[in-house]
């Protein structure tokens, strides 16, 4: 266990001293809080800050309220969630508002786990300071694939994902996201996650070290 962690803060260390002078690295720090309210039905709360330029500034704090739907048992959920999105520009903070709804199916082949996801997402901007969005609410839909093996005995659990933006308005898909990682589940409540993401925007390239922890009720 030791060594695994080793190698993979060593592999997410030259990734990060490898980025070039025109692209950012930053980092994502999320806390979860979840409750089983039935067989079918999870909330969650999660706080997740956002920080970039070499992870020395702020950039945005995410707060997200969501529940799922087990449609069919282990195969298929939906999902709804509202999230509040500040972001902090040169001179103001912007707050945004977020409509989620997202549909998940997944199916097992030994310890591999592979899931598709597909998310409608819609972003409504406070126009206090002007309207940096050509349409509003900014309607995007993302398409997530993700391949999780599951090494039972240690609760661990490393991943790999790949997630496509398509822009409504502009009818074209300008964001691919990468990420490898791996979660760590401690005990029944409580479980941590690290991972690196690549985002490869259309103009811009940005790299995240991603860092979670998640409390079950």
């Amino acid at each position: 266990m030791k060594s695994l962690m080793k190698y993979v803060l060593l592999l997410l260390s030259c990734v990060a001293f490898s980025v070039s002078a025109e692209d950012d690295f930053g980092g994502n720090i999320s806390v979860e809080l979840s409750k089983k309210l039935s067989k079918k039905i999870d909330i969650s709360l999660e706080e997740e800050v956002r920080l970039n330029q070499n992870m020395s500034h702020f950039d945005r704090l995410a707060s997200t309220l969501g529940a799922d739907f087990k449609l069919i048992k282990k195969h298929l959920k939906g999902g709804v969630a509202y999230s509040a999105l500040l972001y902090n520009e040169t001179n103001y903070c912007l707050l945004n508002h977020r409509a989620i709804a997202t549909l998940t199916g997944s199916t097992n082949a030994g310890n591999f786990e592979f899931s598709l996801r597909a998310r409608y997402q819609a972003t409504f901007q406070d126009d206090s300071y002007g309207n940096t969005h050509k349409v509003d609410p900014k309607q995007i839909v993302r398409g997530k694939a993700e391949v999780e093996y599951e090494f039972a005995k240690i609760k661990l659990y490393p991943y790999i994902s790949a997630e496509a933006y398509y822009e409504i308005a502009k009818k074209d898909c300008n964001r691919i996201k990468y990420a490898v990682g791996a979660k760590k589940k401690i005990n029944r409540h409580n479980s941590v996650a690290l991972g690196f993401l690549f985002d490869d925007k259309l103009k811009s390239n940005n790299y995240y070290l991603q860092l979670g922890y998640s409390y079950k009720f």
